[in-house]
């Protein structure tokens, strides 16, 4: 029997707030090929609308090199808190960009803004990005990053039992199936995990009135992810791709989600929700009414109330 998919709650669907701005765009009509040029546009305009806000003095900021699963070298940038607790939790987050474009830099503030206000160390990793490095590479590159910075939780003074993992949009898609990827392995289990407006359904089988009413990612001529991140021959129902398709959601980290009202991505999240629920895997959620997609890069009342909320979450049970 065919299964059905349900919402953990039934949402409003409804306008998004006049002060919105989706400009400038870095996202529509996107090539590779101008990648750096773009990406450089976008991690200033970030800089510069967060700039009022920031919180870089109270933190040490530096980049690391590690080697991935293939030997290829992979940078991760660290956000030490000036003042943090000694064997403290850390939160490793991967940026959203489905899987073809932005950086640990166009998402600087998001964990500048967490290792400041949580007082936690914070983990970005710099994956390798499609289509040039297609399915599983970056996963992997993600999942080994959190895999080192576990079995090296002595350098930075962590405890390696309190490590979790987040990102969002494509990042909360890899924080979900790494989720997954370290229960089923079997070599370490994660903390907690924030998924931020995830991409969990790639199958594009799943009718969702999130994505009736609101426009795709990317605008209605946007780019078709799966062709862009997975290779020729790639089931789409592969859980590592679309981590709602799993059989088995039991055992899964403490799980917050934050989702904007106003993305075609919603009804994904909150799918993702109901069978962390129905597996009595403990899970929060938040719908941030009239927010579109990756409303966390912005400046917004509702940015902030997501950020504190996903600092509070990581604190729980560890001061």
């Amino acid at each position: 029997m065919k299964k059905e998919y349900k919402t953990i709650i039934n949402p409003e669907y409804g306008p998004m707030s006049p002060k919105v701005s989706l400009d400038p765009d870095f996202f529509s009509g996107f090539h590779p090929e101008h990648r750096k040029e773009i990406v450089g546009r976008e991690a200033r305009f970030y800089k510069s609308i967060t700039d009022y806000f920031s919180v870089d003095d109270k933190l040490n900021k530096y980049y690391i090199s590690i080697s991935s699963y293939d030997g290829t070298e992979i940078k991760v940038k660290v956000y030490e808190p000036l003042k943090c607790q000694k064997n403290g939790p850390a939160f490793v987050f991967m940026h959203g960009g489905g899987w073809m474009t932005c950086s640990v830099e166009t998402h600087d503030f998001v964990p500048s803004y967490i290792a400041a206000k949580a007082q936690i160390v914070v983990f970005s990793i710099e994956y390798r990005l499609a289509p040039e490095h297609k399915f599983p590479t970056g996963l992997e590159d993600c999942y080994n990053a959190v895999s080192y910075i576990r079995d090296h939780a002595n350098h930075w003074s962590l405890d390696p039992s309190k490590i979790s993992v987040g990102g969002d949009s494509s990042g909360g898609n890899f924080a979900a199936v790494i989720s997954q990827m370290t229960r089923d392995r079997g070599k370490f289990h994660l903390d907690k995990e924030v998924l931020i407006y995830p991409v969990t359904d790639l199958t594009g089988m799943i009718p969702k009135k999130s994505a009736e009413v609101y426009a795709p990612v990317g605008g209605d001529d946007g780019p078709d992810y799966m062709t862009i991140y997975a290779n020729p021959g790639d089931d789409s129902r592969n859980p590592y791709l679309s981590p709602l398709m799993a059989s088995d959601f039991s055992c899964l980290p403490e799980t917050l989600l934050i989702n904007g009202e106003c993305d075609a991505l919603l009804d994904d999240g909150l799918m993702y929700a109901y069978e962390l629920k129905k597996a009595n895997v403990p899970v929060k959620f938040k719908i941030f009414k009239g927010m579109p997609h990756a409303f966390i890069l912005r400046t917004y009342k509702e940015t902030f109330e997501a950020l504190d909320l996903i600092c509070d979450f990581l604190k729980e049970n560890h001061k």
